[in-house]
C-alpha cells in the first residue's frame, strides 16, 4: 500500500540571489510570513551581535577560525530559513566574502531577507485586513 500524501500551502516563496550584474548566483525557498520567523530572525541577529574574532593568532589558526565562523553562519541561515538553505545562498559566494562596500556577503543577504520578511508580511496582512473589512461591511446590521 502506498503512503497517503497531504499537500499543503506553506506560503513559501522562491528567492533568487543575484549579483550586481543580475546574474543568479543562488536561490532558496522560505515563508517570509512564517509565524515563528521573527523570533528566529531575532535569535540569529543576537548570535551575530555576539560574534568576535580572537586577537593574536597565526595564519593557520586564523584560517581555522574563519572556516568555523563560515560554518556557523551557514548554520544560522539554515536555522532561520530552513534546512539546506545555506547551500543555495552561499553556492557561489562564501558568507565571509568582503563586498565592495566593506560588508560581508552574509550581512547583505541577512538584511535583504529582513526586507523580504517585512514586505511580504505587510502585503499579506493588508490583504487579510481588507478581506475582514469587506466581511464586516457586508454583515447584517451594518448600516451605511
Amino acid at each position: 500500500m502506498e503512503p497517503m500524501k497531504l499537500k499543503v500551502d506553506t506560503g513559501a516563496v522562491t528567492v533568487e540571489v543575484e549579483d550586481e550584474h543580475g546574474q543568479v548566483i543562488g536561490q532558496f525557498q522560505f515563508n517570509p510570513a512564517d509565524s515563528n520567523i521573527l523570533k528566529r530572525y531575532g535569535a540569529v541577529a543576537d548570535f551575530f551581535a555576539g560574534v568576535s574574532l580572537d586577537g593574536e593568532m597565526d595564519d593557520q589558526q586564523r584560517a581555522r577560525q574563519m572556516e568555523k565562523l563560515a560554518d556557523d553562519i551557514a548554520g544560522q541561515f539554515d536555522y532561520l530559513l530552513g534546512p539546506g538553505v545555506s547551500e543555495g545562498v552561499f553556492a557561489q559566494c562564501g558568507p565571509l566574502t568582503v563586498t565592495k562596500n566593506g560588508d560581508f556577503f552574509f550581512e547583505q543577504v541577512l538584511e535583504g531577507v529582513g526586507g523580504l520578511i517585512e514586505s511580504v508580511t505587510k502585503k499579506r496582512l493588508d490583504k487579510k485586513l481588507a478581506r475582514i473589512r469587506r466581511a464586516v461591511a457586508a454583515a447584517p446590521g451594518q448600516g451605511k
